[in-house]
């Protein structure tokens, strides 16, 4: 197995390459904190699923009839100005009103809320309570807070909760027992708890809520849709953790909506009728004084009858005027309807049916308005009146706005142009009525005057006849296709999805955590790590020693047979280190057997002087060596020790007083020269670099100088700082080794190699 690497010679520009399985492999050196991360996230999950309440879902389907939905098909003006329109988007928002959970309330008593404790989590009991509470008067701070009701005996319990009062931020404690059936006055509370049956349980919690103030968890809680696009059939959902309550809650939604659409078409009848008799009160007025002029007219005159030119032109007067009038009627609603456009910030459901063909473009337009006022009720919910989108769409509000009232102007023209062409044809008729004799064209006028008056008053009662029969025959307009059902299955919460994505999330921030540790540590951690700060030559990887020891020795033969196939082969070989105790003293050893293993002879010398460990790393005694050879105290054959690894080792021997001074003598440099002759490696094992100034001697005396790191040890400053070593000496010949990485962390390096 290959382990060296000869690094790319051009240092000024140098390639990086990310090795994604390295990457990997570093991040899973913290697979317990990973594990760690997932396991807590896991168990939050698990626990917030456990404890989130089961939610029913109750549905429910009805019809929405709507006349009006396709658009009226009489042609008649008076009955299509007074028409209200319902669009199936406002009924929608109407159901999820406040105003109909409200109302929904005063069917429905769901304030008083019941509870019990069952395996650590709040079960409510809702009608299957053994008790019920009335609640006469409640303090405002004590709505919706829990009561503990624990009994006593058959007759009696006690009551208790724990609350801050707001007017004084104190904490105030009720701790009391009283029977039950007995009314309990306070000056918090007036209430009484009545018995239904024995209570089994140790202690029940119960809770007070004005039922008028229920209405935002009606609205929360009810979801409304169409069925289908193309239908009026709305499906209706509710949920509550209580499935009997979410079906009468929603069964009372949708009787509630039911009655309030009698009596909202009712009141739309009640309008039209109360028009049509005031209309009628002014025309019978008109009418009977027509009838008494007419009557006293012919009683004081011999005259009984008009003559043909008088009766033709008096018909076709009565019949113009009686066109005028449904014009001006228009003209009138247009205009109050104009105004109410100008005054009013909303425009609720007003459809207008087509007058003359005029009002298609207004019907339509209003249905827009209808619609953009829809929109941006149900997008208020999410978002201020500051947010683009509602922005937009009140812009497009009063754009809406602007058109409906150009097109209202626009019909109350055409409308002006006919009545001014009716009026034209009734000055025409009124010239020809002049040329009349006197006593005729007085009865033409009188007999005129009676016949407008009564064709309104017929077209009047015809209208009042129809209303009258719309009014009885009143139907709410809703029906109900599938009544309120439960699924006794829980729609929420969907615990193995929480759990599952506690489990992914918590793995996913556990190797964020990872990466992010790997990321800002400043130690050598990979391969990489070395590439990306120094240019000096990897020469070999070194795994841990404790791993496989074997592939430890193969690295270093591998190493060995690049220096025997060197030119020149290097004999002289100093392994010093950036600090201590990133393993030099074992490396130099552990090569040194290597050499002897394959035969070659070889010496280590001890240069670490002050803080020698070669001795101890062999069991050899310190009492000479290095120290007292230089300082010439002994010879090299005496010093010398042999090892049954077949490796020769000049331990440093006694701290001297001057290590520095010993390296510089020229003993040293003659020693190193009379060992080449008898050896083929000489190993020095030198302090670290920087550290003291031996370091740089011993390097200036060797063939080669590797400097060795540890991976999980050395720090990546401490690169930067051999670096800069080696820069500021003009040292060539340094090579670096990389000592303690894991195997699996070598193996796609030597695969890339």
């Amino acid at each position: 197995m290959a382990y060296t690497y000869q690094n790319n010679t051009n240092l000024d520009h140098p390639e990086v390459e990310i090795d994604i399985k390295e990457i990997v492999y570093s991040v899973l050196k913290y697979k317990k904190s990973i594990f760690a991360v997932t396991f807590l996230i896991t168990i939050i999950s698990v626990y917030f699923a456990y404890f989130q309440s089961n939610m029913y879902q109750a549905e429910l389907t009805l019809e929405v009839q709507n006349d009006n939905a396709q658009g009226p098909q009489s042609g008649d003006f008076l009955a299509n100005a007074m028409g209200i329109k319902n669009s199936m988007g406002n009924t929608i928002v109407f159901l999820r009103s406040r105003y109909l959970a409200q109302k929904t309330l005063e069917k429905i008593q769901i304030g008083n809320r019941y509870f019990v404790k069952n395996r650590f989590r709040k079960q409510e009991l809702y009608k299957d309570s053994p008790f019920i509470v009335k609640a006469e008067a409640i303090s405002k701070d004590l709505i919706g807070e829990d009561f503990r009701l624990q009994p006593v005996d058959q007759n009696r319990f006690r009551l208790s909760i724990e609350w801050i009062q707001s007017s004084t931020g104190k904490k105030v404690v009720y701790n009391h027992i009283h029977s039950y059936g007995t009314s309990l006055f306070t000056p918090y509370f007036r209430i009484s708890v009545k018995k239904v049956v024995d209570l089994t349980n140790q202690e029940y919690f119960f809770s007070i809520t004005p039922n008028e103030m229920m209405y935002s968890m009606v609205q929360s809680s009810l979801s409304a849709g169409l069925a289908d696009d193309k239908a009026s059939v709305l499906r209706l959902a509710y949920q509550d953790n209580v499935p009997q309550r979410a079906q009468e809650v929603l069964a009372a939604v949708a009787e509630t909506f039911a009655e309030q659409n009698i009596i909202y078409n009712s009141s739309s009848a009640e309008r039209t009728l109360k028009f049509i008799d005031e209309q009628l009160n002014g025309i019978n007025k008109a009418l009977q004084s027509s009838a008494a002029n007419l009557r006293d007219f012919k009683s004081s005159h011999i005259m009984i009858d008009l003559g043909t030119k008088a009766t033709t032109i008096s018909n076709a007067m009565s019949q113009y005027e009686s066109q005028k009038y449904e014009v001006e009627l228009q003209e009138s609603t247009l205009s109050n309807l104009l105004d109410y456009v100008k005054s009013n910030k909303e425009l609720i459901g007003v459809d207008l049916g087509p007058v003359s063909g005029i009002s298609a473009p207004i019907s339509t337009l209003i249905g827009k308005l209808q619609e953009a006022y829809t929109y941006r009720s149900s997008i208020s919910v999410d978002f201020t009146d500051k947010h683009p989108s509602m922005i937009k769409a009140t812009e497009q509000i009063e754009a809406l706005k602007k058109a409906l009232s150009a097109t209202i102007k626009s019909a109350l023209r055409s409308l002006g142009e006919r009545k001014a062409n009716i009026q034209k044809i009734i000055d025409s008729q009124k010239s020809d009525f002049e040329s009349l004799p006197e006593q005729e064209k007085q009865l033409a006028q009188l007999n005129r005057s009676f016949l407008v008056n009564e064709k309104i008053y017929e077209y009047l009662l015809q209208k009042r006849a129809e209303t009258s029969i719309i009014e009885s025959s009143t139907a709410s307009g809703v029906r109900i296709i599938d009544s309120s059902l439960v699924n006794p299955v829980p729609v929420q919460p969907h615990r193995t999805v929480i759990v599952l994505m506690g489990i992914l999330g918590g793995l996913l921030l556990g190797i964020i955590q990872a990466f992010l540790r790997f990321v800002i540590s400043n130690r050598v951690q990979t391969i990489g790590d070395i590439e990306q700060h120094t240019m000096i030559p990897l020469y070999c990887v070194l795994p841990l020693f404790k791993e496989k020891k074997s592939l430890y020795e193969d690295a270093l033969r591998v190493l060995l047979t690049k220096f025997e196939f060197s030119t020149p082969r290097p004999k002289t070989i100093t392994i010093s280190s950036s600090v201590r105790g990133e393993g030099r003293t074992t490396t130099a050893l552990e090569f040194a057997k290597v050499v002897a293993q394959s035969g070659k002879k070889v010496v280590v010398l001890d240069m670490d002087m002050r803080s020698s460990i070669v001795n101890q790393k062999l069991a050899i005694e310190n009492q000479i060596g290095m120290s007292t050879l230089l300082a010439s105290k002994n010879t090299f054959d005496e010093v010398v020790r042999h090892t049954k690894e077949g490796i020769d080792v000049v331990v440093a021997g006694p701290l001297p007083t001057n290590p520095y001074e010993l390296v510089m003598s020229e003993r040293l440099q003659t020693l190193l020269n009379e060992l080449k002759d008898r050896y083929d490696y000489i190993i020095l094992e030198s302090p670290p670099v920087g550290v003291v100034a031996d370091a740089l001697v011993l390097m200036r005396l060797s063939d080669l100088s590797l400097v060795v790191f540890k991976a999980d040890y050395s720090k990546k400053v401490f690169i930067k700082n051999v670096n800069r070593f080696v820069d500021e000496h003009g040292l060539d010949n340094v090579g670096v080794i990389l000592n303690g990485l894991e195997l699996k962390k070598i193996r796609p390096w030597i695969k890339k190699k």
